[in-house]
């Protein structure tokens, strides 16, 4: 398409869309983002940050979510009143690529590693790279950098502290470690239930001598201060552990259990693999399920719904004290902060699996994820290398530092890890801090030290995206809750499920 047709039809439909910068000015160039109010102030005084430095002007608009993001950047095809840089998931950026209007990154990275010294490229981390060079290909099998890695988050396990402590004064065999194993968690899931019935601690609350009381004003005349709440819990909605999202649940279990979720063929076709019934993936799937069905019938495991909630996120569950674990982004942290009880991080658990002929094996896998941003062809020369240069300076450096601080999200480069700002904050005495950067600062040490410690064994994973995985994603969604609850055998549901995803089930 003609780039002044494009730019013109841009300025007249896009920045009508976009508007002004943040500090009302006119943009030099655009970007879109799926992030909501909570992100959307700290990418602005990013931007800011950047204009001071540059003197570029980057239009921020959040389209509301990633499902309208991807949308209106689909609908703006036609027109060409996409922005010039934008956030998106893999997935996404098959489609733009489809759609021909997103530029590989690597013209601009050579000029950049010619004009700055160094490789651009090995400043992020290898993990995060992964989904951006398997999108497009080059004739002689090289990919394509189709864009750069910027707010990464990582599952973490949030608990309650103080009820830890509570339910091992009641039983001393709990302990108050953190289970590292989902065997352990099976362990302790049913002392904690046992220690909740029997310390009659439904419906009432805890000092902080650890002792159940009726009422908070009989904890207050007794000088003590209520640690924990418990008036709304009941053993019918209280669950041990909950997990926020079922799709990453179900993606990461698979690999536990040694099973495999999807590939992709070098023509960038990707295919489920999860219920492949020609190799061992289909038996290891079905265990995994079976064992997991067990846990949610035993009363440990539980969805929100389990336990009186509306929504799909435990988050609020797990500060009205209806769970004592849950499983979340470290990206979303803060949506478990402000409830009774001391938060603590950990890594999620793992399993350990003994197959024949394999061994013990110990498969420690953790879901990554998050966005990154990517160039569209829209404007002349000298924006598209404005809009490139803008993404470099918020994927690396102390801005990169500044926005994983700031946000909870972990840093997508190594420059941002070893920056100042980052280095100070993981350095920084905890009671110094308020309860959220708290919880990130816990959660940004577990990170460092366990899940990029390479003698810790684990894998952040990130699945290749490719047109159609979205769909993939949203269907094993499903799986779980219909395997708890319903009335098909396991076998039937993934049955079913491999039928609605026929188009990407291998020939």
């Amino acid at each position: 398409m003609n780039k002044m047709l494009k730019l013109s039809t841009f300025l007249a439909l896009g920045l009508a869309v976009v508007g002004t910068s943040s500090c009302g000015a006119q943009a030099d160039i655009t970007l879109w983002t799926g992030f909501g109010s909570s992100y959307t102030t700290a990418l602005e005084t990013l931007l800011d940050n950047y204009q001071a430095k540059s003197g570029v002007i980057v239009g921020h608009a959040s389209q509301g979510g990633y499902d309208n993001l991807q949308s209106n950047i689909n609908n703006s095809v036609a027109t060409a009143s996409f922005p010039n840089f934008a956030n998106g998931y893999p997935d996404h950026f098959a489609g733009y690529i489809r759609s021909d209007i997103l530029l590989p990154l690597d013209d601009y990275i050579d000029a950049y590693n010619l004009e700055h010294g160094g490789d651009l490229i090995a400043d992020y981390y290898a993990d995060y790279m992964t989904e951006n060079q398997t999108l497009l290909y080059r004739a002689d099998g090289e990919p394509y950098t189709m864009g750069l890695p910027f707010n990464k988050s990582t599952e973490v396990m949030a608990y309650n502290r103080t009820m830890l402590e509570f339910v091992n004064t009641i039983d001393n065999t709990i302990g108050t470690d953190v289970p590292e194993t989902w065997a352990e968690m099976e362990t302790l899931g049913a002392k904690v239930l046992t220690a909740m019935q029997s310390s009659d601690a439904f419906g009432k609350v805890v000092g902080a001598d650890m002792k159940v009381y009726a009422t908070p004003d009989a904890a207050t005349a007794a000088g003590q201060e209520v640690v924990l709440d418990l008036r709304s819990v009941n053993y019918s909605n209280f669950r041990v552990f909950s997990w926020d999202s079922t799709a990453n649940m179900f993606i990461t279990l698979v690999r536990q259990w040694g099973s495999e979720y999807t590939s992709i063929n070098e023509s960038g076709q990707g295919y489920v693999q999860f219920y492949n019934k020609t190799n061992t993936n289909a038996e290891r799937t079905v265990a995994m399920l079976e064992y997991w069905k067990d846990l949610y019938q035993s009363h440990i495991f539980g969805f929100p719904t389990d336990m009186g909630g509306t929504s799909d996120y435990s988050s609020d569950q797990f500060k009205a004290g209806n769970c004592m674990f849950t499983i979340c982004s470290s990206g979303g942290l803060s949506y478990n902060i402000g409830g009774y009880g001391e938060v603590g991080i950990a890594s999620i658990p793992y399993n350990v699996t003994n197959y024949a002929g394999e061994g013990e094996v110990a498969r420690k896998y953790v879901i990554s994820q998050g966005t990154s941003l990517a160039l569209f062809d829209q404007g002349t020369a000298e924006q598209m290398q404005q809009a490139f240069d803008a993404i470099v300076y918020m994927t690396t450096g102390e801005a990169q530092g500044q926005w994983a601080v700031t946000t909870g999200y972990y840093p997508a480069s190594k420059s941002a890890t070893e920056s100042t700002v980052y280095q100070n904050f993981l350095k920084a005495e905890p009671s110094s801090l308020d309860a959220t950067h708290r919880v990130y600062q816990e959660s940004s040490i577990l990170n460092e030290n366990t899940y990029m410690n390479e003698d810790a064994g684990w894998v952040k994973f990130v699945d290749p995206g490719f047109v159609g995985s979205s769909s993939i994603r949203t269907e094993v969604g499903y799986i779980m809750a219909q395997v708890f609850v319903g009335e098909m055998t396991i076998e039937q549901i993934l049955e079913n499920t491999y039928t609605t995803l026929s188009s990407y089930v291998p020939k």
